[in-house]
């Protein structure tokens, strides 16, 4: 596979993973991995020969969701969903584990919404003018 000359690739454990990836442009993303990376990395090194990479594979599992953003204000709670979103795409987070914590933004984004004087705008077309007896 031929790479854009341009990408730094960001290199998952090739033992868990099997591919590269060209880095991400959210960088709340590329803060998850360079933390999942060093995590790994490091617990590796400290393994003995033949020792199970387990815990090193658990090391980086919690170091990529430490590094995830708070579930708080609307730039924050994108920034989960994306990093988990791709964690359960990347197979860094078993699916039930990623499902728990979509769900957790979910109530999030829902207590953010009825908070007073947040309201998000509107996406999509504005709404109708009600009729007046002008436009009748």
């Amino acid at each position: 596979m031929k790479e854009h000359s341009t990408w730094k690739t960001i290199k998952l454990s090739p033992t868990r993973h099997g591919f590269t990836r060209p880095p991400s442009e959210n960088a709340a993303i590329a803060r998850c991995m360079r933390a999942f990376q060093r995590a790994y990395q490091k617990k590796l090194a400290n393994l003995d020969e033949g020792e199970d990479k387990y815990f090193a594979e658990k090391a980086d599992r919690l170091a990529y969701l430490r590094a995830v953003p708070p579930l708080s204000g609307y730039d924050d709670i994108r920034d989960f969903i994306t990093c988990i979103a791709f964690a359960d795409l990347a197979q860094i987070l078993p699916q039930n584990d990623a499902e728990h914590h979509l769900n957790s933004a979910r109530i999030a984004v829902a207590v953010v919404r009825h908070e007073p004087g947040t309201q998000p705008k509107r996406l999509g077309r504005p709404p109708k003018n009600p009729p007046t007896e002008e436009n009748k």
